[in-house]
């Protein structure tokens, strides 16, 4: 069994019905990160070892419940407490593993490959009155349709991050060929109400800022937040929506472009 602590910021639980060894295998990150990471599962135990709690474990397992599964689960942590590898609070000590090298892309290949990959554009928004706060993206995606969420990504230096964590909600207005205005504004002013100079903006049923000409607005409340890598991913339950007919644009190759349809035979 072995906790598996990304540097991407996810953490999984691999060989999970392998029960004669335990150990957190770690991708190469910073310390700080990885003492973030480790804080999630338990604690430090020294230089090369962890403190896991069995909880942790079986809900990183998707086989937990099962009958046969819980049983050799039981039995590993029945061996690891005659050892005397569990602590006071029934943790098991667990080894670090380092792996050395991460072979991945450059930044620059990386977003290389990004700028070929159309996307919609989308102002993200939160807050009331005089502490609306709103920045664009292209990573607004569905989530699911039952319960219906969306999800974005926001730079977890982002000056909306914040807010948006505080304020526990946000919309997303998806924009056309009627918002460069509202895009230019977005991307140039500094963050709070100058933002919200361009554009007819009305405060939703939700407390949020609502782009009332949007293709569409979603109106949502912040049901998960997950850090990975640079970035959180904001997933949001949708309270209201509304639409309107208007023509999209797309994010491509660093520039905002139009949509023209394809003629098919």
């Amino acid at each position: 069994m072995r906790v598996h602590l990304t540097n991407a910021g996810a953490i999984t639980l691999c060989e999970s019905s392998v029960f004669d060894r335990l150990d957190v295998l770690v991708d190469p990150q910073s310390p700080a990160r990885l003492e973030q990471a480790i804080a999630r599962i338990g604690s430090r135990d020294g230089a090369g070892h962890v403190r896991l709690s069995p909880s942790v474990l079986r809900f990183l397992s998707d086989h937990a419940g099962a009958a046969e599964w819980e049983a050799d689960f039981n039995a590993m942590i029945g061996y690891a407490a005659s050892k005397g590898w569990l602590d006071d609070q029934g943790r098991v000590r667990a080894h670090l593993t380092f792996r050395e090298a991460d072979e991945v892309v450059s930044e620059s290949d990386f977003k290389s490959a990004m700028r070929a990959l159309p996307a919609g554009i989308s102002a993200v928004t939160c807050g009331s009155g005089d502490e609306m706060v709103g920045m664009i993206v292209s990573s607004l995606t569905s989530i699911s349709a039952d319960p219906p969420m969306v999800g974005f990504f926001a730079h977890q230096n982002s000056s909306i991050r914040a807010k948006l964590l505080e304020s526990g909600r946000f919309a997303a207005n998806v924009l056309g060929e009627e918002h460069h205005d509202v895009i230019s504004t977005f991307l140039s002013a500094p963050q709070g109400l100058a933002r919200f100079a361009n554009g007819s903006w009305a405060e939703g049923d939700h407390q949020v800022p609502v782009l009332t000409d949007a293709l569409a607005s979603m109106e949502c409340d912040i049901v998960c937040t997950h850090p990975l890598g640079t970035h959180d991913l904001i997933v949001g339950k949708i309270r209201k929506t509304a639409c309107s007919s208007a023509n999209p644009v797309v994010h491509f190759n660093a520039a905002t472009h139009s949509l023209v349809p394809v003629q098919t035979h």
